[in-house]
């Protein structure tokens, strides 16, 4: 569109009025600008209104020039902005469906929260909590979304970890800025990116995950092969990456190959759990069947092999070992691991005996409570019937170790009815009966289960819990809320007559906190140059 013309009566309007109205009638460039511009109308016919204001400014009485002045440049301001062109080569063409939202607002509505998101500061994560909970459209915007994907990289973790909130409120209308400014060169940002695309698109974005994977280069490298692990068609692939990478890239396709349920995959990693007896945490986070074979004969041969020593106390390394098989083993459910579970039941006492040694301090679980620790959390990551019956079965094989994950379980399931099935085994004390061995370890158990449940104002009764993340393997969030709770399970544990003795575990507590803590060095003086295991 030519639009000379009306740039032109724009700046001599804009001249006229610095100059002053007086000098309108004798202005001739002022009136070649009108007749120029009434001339562009007999095209544009949307102009002709605006053309016939200007030609009656020309002959407006001097008392009303200044406010006809005032209008015709509003009126051709606003064309002006309207009929914009772009510099931007190509024809225009609409934005693909799904990719963000427009909000009809200024762009200075939504400035503070684009600075906020590409900028630094303590006050930006306030700016944008605010603009979610107040105008959560502002977010979806497309003005706003590639500023979102762009502050995955950011160093401030509770920054970080409110945007991957909404990335998750958002879902799939971020994928494409995500893959927009993937860089394969990149280090954590790009990571992030990846991991994203994969948890809110899985098996959608296989074929982006193959074409970027032969340039990826370092963290980028290490997250796109993990996440390849969202479609089945990979498992050749990653067959062969598993052969040719190194390093943290060849434990990414280790977890990613985990989700594989082809037989080439299953006899690859029972070879891999021959040669590297280390290498279960791989598995940790991926709840495949495969996953839950290998861990649970991961878990055979380790703790088959810490039995048979002569000292059933544990070092450092050895423990950590240990843990890692039972890590490997949480929110997994499969046959195999079922038969293994059930023959830790028959082994619970030789399994309470696997304890810490003195080297080893800020750590006193017994490989039987680590177990333990494992059924609850797989209760809270995986409640589905067949987890359901294996806690109901080990309680009932080994009440003291058990039994408070089949109580979870039934919190979980039917909140109103648990008290009921399980209300009676806490003991009160009188005249006549104290709580015995058996009934102790019965109310630790409930207690346990129990130290799952919060309550707050916004959230109700609820579980909140830590669970490993399927492709990058790292701690996320969850919450269990639940519709109502008994509150005789109150009444029942805070009675004077019950007692409050023994230990709670912590189902909040991450796992990497869980193995920093396994991996201190702080040792007795005597051990004090002992050097920490390798993983």
């Amino acid at each position: 569109m030519e639009l000379d013309a009306l740039y032109n009566l724009k700046q001599r309007l804009i001249e006229v009025a610095i100059a002053g109205t007086d000098s309108m009638p004798k202005n001739l460039a002022l009136r070649g600008a009108v007749i120029l511009f009434s001339q562009l109308t007999e095209e544009r016919r949307a102009f002709a209104p605006l053309a016939a204001e200007a030609r009656s400014l020309l002959s407006a009485p001097a008392e009303s020039r200044s406010a006809r002045l005032m209008d015709v440049l509003g009126m051709l301001i606003s064309a002006e902005r309207a009929c914009a062109p772009s510099d931007l080569a190509g024809a225009l063409e609409p934005l693909p469906p799904g990719v963000g939202s427009y909000v009809p607002t200024a762009y200075s509505q939504l400035q503070p929260l684009i600075s906020a998101l590409g900028s630094s500061g303590s006050a930006r994560l306030t700016i944008l909590e605010d603009a979610w909970a107040e105008r959560p459209e502002y977010v979806s915007d497309f003005r706003v979304l590639p500023c979102l994907a762009d502050a995955l990289g950011d160093p401030n973790e509770e920054f970080e970890e409110f945007s991957s909130f909404l990335l998750t409120k958002l879902g799939k209308r971020v994928v494409p800025f995500l893959k927009e400014g993937f860089d394969p060169d990149g280090k954590r940002a790009s990571a992030r990116r990846v991991y994203w695309v994969a948890r809110l698109s899985g098996a959608e974005e296989n074929e982006w995950l193959r074409s970027v994977l032969p340039e990826s280069r370092r963290e980028a490298r290490e997250a796109v092969i993990a996440a390849l692990g969202v479609s089945q068609d990979n498992a050749p692939l990653l067959l062969e990456l598993c052969q040719n990478e190194s390093g943290k890239c060849a434990d990414a396709a280790l977890r990613a190959l985990a989700h594989m349920e082809d037989e080439d995959s299953r006899a690859f990693w029972a070879e891999e759990l021959e040669r590297r007896p280390d290498c279960p945490p791989c598995l940790e986070g991926v709840d495949s069947p495969l996953a839950a074979d290998m861990a649970a004969r991961a878990l055979r041969d380790v703790l088959s092999e810490a039995l048979a020593r002569e000292k059933p106390e544990c070092n450092q390394a050895q423990l950590l070992t240990i843990a890692h098989v039972i890590f490997a083993a949480y929110g997994k459910c499969s046959d195999a691991l079922r038969e293994e579970l059930l023959r830790c039941a028959e082994q619970i006492d030789a399994l309470e005996k696997l304890r810490p040694d003195r080297t080893v301090r800020h750590w006193d679980l017994s490989a039987a409570e680590m177990l333990e620790k494992c059924l609850l959390e797989t209760v809270l990551w995986n409640p589905c019937e067949a987890v359901t019956a294996l806690a109901d079965e080990l309680a009932a094989r080994c009440p003291g170790h058990f039994l408070g994950a089949s109580v979870l379980a039934e919190v979980i399931a039917h909140p109103e009815s648990a008290f009921d099935r399980f209300g009676k085994l806490i003991v009160k004390n009188g005249l006549l009966h104290r709580e015995n061995a058996a009934e102790r370890a019965n109310r630790i158990q409930i207690m346990r289960a129990l130290a799952a449940v919060y309550y707050d104002s916004e959230d109700g009764w609820h579980i909140p819990f830590s669970r490993k993340d399927a492709i990058t393997g790292a701690p996320v969030g969850q919450v269990y809320h639940l519709a109502s709770f008994d509150p005789r399970w109150a009444e029942a544990l805070w009675n004077p007559k019950v007692n409050q003795d023994g230990t709670v575990f912590d189902l909040e507590n991450p796992w990497s906190m869980t193995k920093q803590m396994l991996r201190r060095e702080d040792l007795t003086p005597q051990e004090e140059g002992a050097q920490p295991p390798a993983e």
